[in-house]
């Protein structure tokens, strides 16, 4: 990649020496390969609830071409046939007519009655190397370091917290595995918010240490999706802003809770996390401490934000 690094350079010179604003029309190419630091200045002049945000996996192209055709606020798209899915209608007319929560009570309840107790809830956070310092892991392969379980024994019960931090610069893979070995049960129910992530992470460990793999694939196989809810669409409302993440769905669901406030947090995503236990080995004593309790709190967050999450659902069906 060095022989492009010279014509980049020259590009980026010759952007920042114009002394008048680029004219560019806007669109999805201001998300790639990530967004633009000008987006919000570009994207100024645009009502709320705009072509460009809506949700549920729309392509790029049909938000480009309905913006070139004149369709900008969610009206306009409702105007016209650009061939969107009900979800995706959904969203639309839910915040145009500010319509109440959508909530499919018998969808809920179908999912509800998958759970058993005690439950786990349960969360990961991983980290990469470029170049991996230990065996059996490729570049860029996600490491697990850290997990944070809240135990239900009954529905809309309380919940026992549980949590584990490896130690920095150390090969974090074994104590982790052997740590959720002895948190979680064989054939518990497990339930994590896109379970795919923690599914994988579970597999690969079950592949590395074989005396483990029965009871690490026991818990991959008893584990349930959180997301689905809201993913299908059995609740939907407007501040979800066509999103299921739980980053969407935690807010709307439970606003102005400050016990659930990542923005009160020292580490609010998972990207700060990652970087965070990357770097921590080179930290003095007094910082990796704080680095640490910053994760520790992080992670317990996303926990208690899925027990939280799923006390609505109880909600809903009643």
């Amino acid at each position: 990649m060095q022989q492009d690094v010279a014509g980049h350079i020259s590009e980026i010179t010759a952007a920042a020496e114009q002394t008048t604003e680029p004219d560019i029309v806007i669109g999805s190419l201001c998300d790639k390969p990530y967004e633009c630091g000008y987006k919000g200045w570009c994207f100024g002049h645009l009502p709320k609830n705009n072509v460009f945000e809506i949700g549920w996996g729309v392509r790029g192209s049909k938000k480009d071409e309905a913006y070139g055709a004149g369709l900008v606020s969610f009206e306009d798209v409702l105007s016209a046939d650009i061939g969107l899915s009900e979800k995706q209608i959904r969203q639309i007319t839910t915040a145009a007519q500010n319509m109440p929560p959508h909530i499919d009570k018998t969808s809920i309840l179908d999912f509800l009655s998958t759970v058993r107790y005690p439950l786990y809830h349960l969360d990961f956070e991983t980290y990469q190397q470029a170049i991996p310092e230990w065996d059996n892991i490729s570049p860029y392969s996600q490491i697990p370091f850290q997990y944070s379980l809240h135990i239900q024994a009954a529905p809309r019960g309380a919940a026992a917290h549980q949590e584990f931090l490896a130690k920095e610069g150390v090969d974090s893979r074994r104590s982790f595995a052997e740590r959720l070995c002895a948190d979680i049960p064989k054939n518990a129910c497990i339930i994590a918010y896109y379970m795919g992530f923690e599914k994988g992470q579970i597999k690969r460990l079950a592949a590395l240490f074989p005396d483990l793999s029965d009871h690490l694939m026991s818990l991959h196989d008893n584990m349930m999706n959180l997301a689905i809810p809201f993913q299908s669409g059995a609740y939907y409302c407007k501040k979800m802003g066509g999103s299921y993440s739980i980053k969407a769905v935690l807010p709307a669901l439970c606003p102005d809770d400050p016990e659930l406030d990542y923005n009160a947090l020292n580490i609010r995503n998972g990207s700060e996390a990652m970087n965070a236990y990357a770097e921590l080995a080179n930290k003095p004593p007094e910082e990796i401490e704080k680095i640490r309790a910053a994760l520790l709190a992080y992670c317990r967050l996303d926990t208690l934000a899925m027990v939280r999450i799923l006390e609505k659902l109880y909600l809903f069906i009643k």
